[in-house]
């Protein structure tokens, strides 16, 4: 009872709560296996199905890997590239009649294109295919193995429910949000920061081109879509 006691005392959001239960339960696994089954117990074998117990459990329930991450809100109506040693990837949507095209667009603190996508989908409401443009900002960072962010986009909804209490997330996105929240774990670091439209318009421009084309793919740093070349011309001069 002292040692849950000291667990339920941690600041961890009960994570030593939810890695003790894991560990109890595999002992008493192990020990009906042994009595039942005449199974020889093994540590290492306890330790390891605790631990991956405790990994499917806990990254979706108890560890918000984004519990601590920033949102900023900024009225500039111009891109502005990130700080050295930070990528900022931009985010937006389109949704109509069940139909989601989602873009993201990565530039480093020169304005250079360091990759891009596009992907059509099947949604049932707007909020969700927002959701799903966040996810895919993640996948292109860790598809260009970045390892600092900043994800921009003019959805503040999205960011607030992947940051706040896991609890609090509408069960209409809590799928794609637990799926971003277990992918923050494989950042240094990532801030989100709401932006108006305009400030958005290259990732708008790659989801006309997508939208118009039937779009879904990658480009990576020197092969950016031309539908967003000028725009990258601009900045650079």
């Amino acid at each position: 009872m002292d040692d849950i006691q000291l667990w339920l005392n941690q600041a961890d959001q009960g994570m030593m709560l939810n890695l003790g239960s894991c560990i109890l339960w595999k002992i008493w696994k192990m020990r009906n296996d042994k009595i039942f089954n005449s199974n020889q117990p093994s540590v290492p074998v306890c330790i390891r199905k605790a631990l991956e117990d405790f990994k499917n459990f806990d990254l979706h329930h108890a560890l918000n890997y984004c519990a601590s991450t920033t949102i900023q809100r900024k009225n500039t109506v111009h891109w502005q590239p990130p700080t050295l040693f930070y990528i900022k990837i931009n985010v937006d949507v389109a949704y109509n009649n069940g139909k989601g095209v989602a873009a993201t667009v990565a530039r480093d603190s020169y304005g250079r294109h360091l990759g891009s996508a596009a992907f059509c989908f099947d949604s049932f409401s707007s909020t969700v295919a927002e959701a799903k443009a966040y996810g895919l900002g993640l996948q292109l960072a860790r598809r260009l193995q970045i390892s600092n962010i900043i994800i921009e986009g003019d959805a503040e909804e999205i960011p607030k429910a992947i940051t706040g209490n896991t609890n609090d997330i509408p069960l209409s996105i809590r799928s794609t949000v637990l799926s971003i929240q277990d992918r923050v774990k494989d950042f240094n670091e990532i801030s989100f920061m709401v932006v108006p439209r305009d400030t958005n318009s290259i990732a708008h421009d790659l989801i006309q081109f997508a939208i118009t084309n039937f779009v879904n793919r990658c480009w990576s740093y020197d092969e950016p879509s031309n539908c967003i070349m000028q725009r990258l011309i601009l900045h650079e001069d």
